[in-house]
């Protein structure tokens, strides 16, 4: 499970470091199709769970991954690290200037900072009171200068700020309403908590002294005034924003626990299984057009990632940018999992501290989307009879990856192992997710539609690309466990609609029906782990895919590998996509290399002959798993299989496309004659067919 994840951040290697072998680097440019380039060079990189997106502006292909891991290409083949590498990385992520429009909430007594009855006037009081929404809730946070910001108030329409009486800097004084005019008394400076809150320090007592509700009080109505810091709860309030969100101005080179302070309040630092450091995963990035900065502007690159403390505890924030390469500025945590019915604090004790963290369900975002009518309230069914968290039918909040349908929604896939995929729908303008809000069948009021897997069964990493060629949405699973003896490997589906149902050749769905299921019967399985000769090394557990339709209508499947050499080490792979005769994608033997299919097909001569030849066969296992055999088949001219496997094959002249029949089960796919993996790169006949029992076949010539 994602345990294995999880101590893979702990040990901090791999997806740390980059890799080069082949250091020639072709000097042609992808310029917005990599087969336009047929160099055959590598230069190899070490990114996890990579996941790619043309840039368009640069004219160049990334790949983002967990552990801050992250490189770019102009032909997909030759790889260069972007930025430092690592969490150390201070590039990537970088903390919001706090600029925007929020609702305010006071961590103790979960009410809001409130301008008495909305009064527009000077000196109205500032209180704390039950949410309603309002403009007397609402206020606009500006930077002033030199770290200092000012609190406009919507009520009077932003001409009035947060004033501490008289500027005085003692304990007790009021806090009230005033005319901005930013004088010392309307200025404060935000300090980042390490739970996800701030802290708003007056500089009418230089600093010393913070916002804070009056003796603690939990009453609405409940008077906000200005106390000497210690950092109790009344003084410590979190952030909503509300409206337009973000801003284009941004700071770098703050550590990656400021930048991303309020998903680790949560999870994946210095917790549980990231005792001792942290777990930043699977990043996704595309660039919304539509999304509203706090100035009016439009159009922003989004990533999204997640943070994880176990194999159920996580959370999926995004960051927005005004560049591909970042830095991001953090706009939100927006799903919670793991949490618990009742108060339940966990403490971890390691070499960089000792962190406590109550994983109830109060301290995570779903207390304001009630406040905020999203949610009518808690879901039973969330938990299990001891009040933890029901991880069999709800999902483990991580592995986000964003898809546009064809009328321009926004989509966000997520999940792993647990109670499946999920799937939520996004404001393109906020990046926020539109909850359902109530439940019904497989969709849930705060997860969104379940669309594949369930009941704790391996599966995560979900990737879903349209193709309008075919018309339909192709669902990527990764099965197994991620390690080397861990069976990691690609599954797919596909829908005709974006949330489901997905079914894959068999005709099954992709969400499970009940627990007592197969799972290694469902979804086509794209390849186990293989050695040809046309390799160096053997492939194995590659997963964690992501997938690119390119410019010129190229597919390429872009995902990380393990080898057969006892290590973890794992590198990035590009391969090629076809369709085949019913429209599934199959999957090239070997790596893209520049290689083009032939669009009028290959001669007899050409197809017939001796093939290695590999059933990746269906297995599911999650531990132990070893290499596939490779086997020796014969294509004879008059349309029979002979040798390790006997069948009949065909293929459709003037095209590429080809049909094998083998134990009564028929196989469509593709012949290609592409470059192998050697150093000389010759040139071989190679098939790739899926079968109509989820089989995938390979041969090599």
């Amino acid at each position: 499970m994602h345990l294995i994840h999880n101590l893979w951040s702990k040990l901090g290697i791999l997806a740390l470091v980059f890799i080069f072998l082949a250091v020639s680097v072709s000097s042609e440019g992808a310029w917005g199709a990599a087969s336009s380039s047929t160099t055959s060079n590598t230069t190899r990189v070490t990114v996890h769970d990579p996941s790619v997106y043309y840039d368009s502006s640069t004219n160049r292909y990334y790949v983002f991954g967990s552990h801050l891991a992250q490189a770019s290409s102009t032909d997909l083949r030759n790889w260069s690290p972007v930025g430092t590498q690592g969490y150390t990385n201070r590039t990537l992520y970088a903390p919001s200037t706090y600029e925007g429009y929020y609702y305010i909430k006071n961590k103790n007594s979960g009410l809001y900072l409130d301008v008495a009855d909305g009064v527009a006037a000077d000196g109205t009081n500032i209180r704390q009171w039950s949410y309603n929404g309002s403009d007397a809730q609402k206020f606009r946070i500006v930077h002033h200068s030199n770290g200092d910001y000012y609190i406009l108030t919507a009520n009077s329409s932003y001409q009035s700020s947060i004033d501490v009486n008289s500027g005085s800097p003692a304990d007790g004084t009021n806090i009230e309403q005033w005319t901005y005019w930013g004088g010392p008394m309307q200025l404060f400076r935000i300090q980042q908590n390490e739970d996800g809150t701030v802290s708003f320090l007056t500089k009418a007592s230089n600093y010393a002294s913070a916002l804070d509700v009056a003796d603690g009080s939990t009453a609405a109505g409940a008077n906000v005034q200005q106390w000497n810091y210690w950092g109790g709860d009344m003084q410590r309030w979190k952030l909503i924003k509300a409206g337009g969100t973000g801003n284009a101005a941004r700071s770098t080179g703050a550590a990656l626990t400021s930048a991303l302070a309020p998903s680790f309040a949560w999870a994946g630092y210095n917790d549980q299984d990231s005792s001792g450091g942290h777990a930043v995963w699977a990043p996704d990035v595309t660039y919304n057009p539509s999304y509203v900065w706090a100035d009016g502007s439009r159009g922003a690159y989004m990533l999204y990632y997640s943070t994880s403390s176990t194999y159920i505890r996580s959370a999926i924030g995004f960051g927005v940018s005004k560049s591909i390469t970042g830095p991001y500025e953090y706009i939100d945590t927006i799903v919670y999992s793991g949490f618990t019915r009742t108060s339940n604090p966990i403490t971890t004790t390691s070499p960089l501290g000792t962190k406590t963290v109550d994983i109830w369900v109060q301290n995570t975002n779903i207390p304001d989307l009630i406040d905020n009518g999203t949610l009518s309230g808690v879901r039973s069914g969330w938990f299990n009879n001891n009040g933890g968290y029901n991880n069999t039918l709800f999902p483990n909040a991580i592995d986000p990856a964003l898809t546009y349908d064809t009328s321009g929604r926004l989509w966000m896939s997520y999940g792993s192992w647990s109670g499946g995929i999920y799937m939520l729908e996004l404001d393109p303008e906020t990046g926020r997710p539109y909850y359902p809000g109530t439940d019904s069948g497989n969709t849930d009021r705060y997860f969104g539609k379940r669309i594949a897997g369930g009941y704790g069964k391996t599966g995560e990493a979900p990737y879903i690309v349209y193709d309008e060629d075919t018309g339909y949405y192709y669902l990527y699973i990764t099965y197994g466990g991620l390690a080397n003896q861990g069976g990691y490997h690609i599954r797919l589906y596909r829908s005709r609609t974006i949330d489901g149902p997905y079914t894959d050749a068999a005709g099954n769905q992709a969400v499970y029906p009940s627990a007592s299921i197969n799972q290694a019967n469902y979804g086509i399985k794209l390849f186990g782990n293989y050695n040809l000769s046309g390799i160096p090394l053997g492939y194995k557990s590659g997963g964690h895919n992501s997938a690119l339709i390119d410019t010129d209508g190229a597919r390429y499947l872009v995902y990380h590998t393990r080898f057969n050499n006892g290590t973890e080490m794992h590198e990035v792979r590009v391969h090629q996509q076809f369709l085949n005769e019913d429209n599934w994608p199959v999957t090239a033997v070997y790596e893209f290399l520049g290689s083009r299919i032939s669009e009028t097909g290959y001669s007899m001569n050409e197809m017939a002959g001796t093939y290695q030849f590999i059933s990746m066969g269906l297995d599911a296992s999650t531990s132990g798993v070893g290499m596939l055999p490779t086997r020796s088949v014969t294509l004879n001219a008059n349309g029979t299989i002979t040798g390790d496997v006997r069948g009949t094959w065909s293929h459709t002249p003037g095209t590429y496309y080809c049909t094998m029949v083998i134990n009564g089960v028929t196989y469509k796919g593709v012949f290609f004659k592409q470059k192998n993996e050697l150093s000389s790169h010759n040139e071989v006949m190679t098939f790739s067919l899926i079968g109509s029992n989820n089989e995938s076949i390979w041969g090599s010539k």
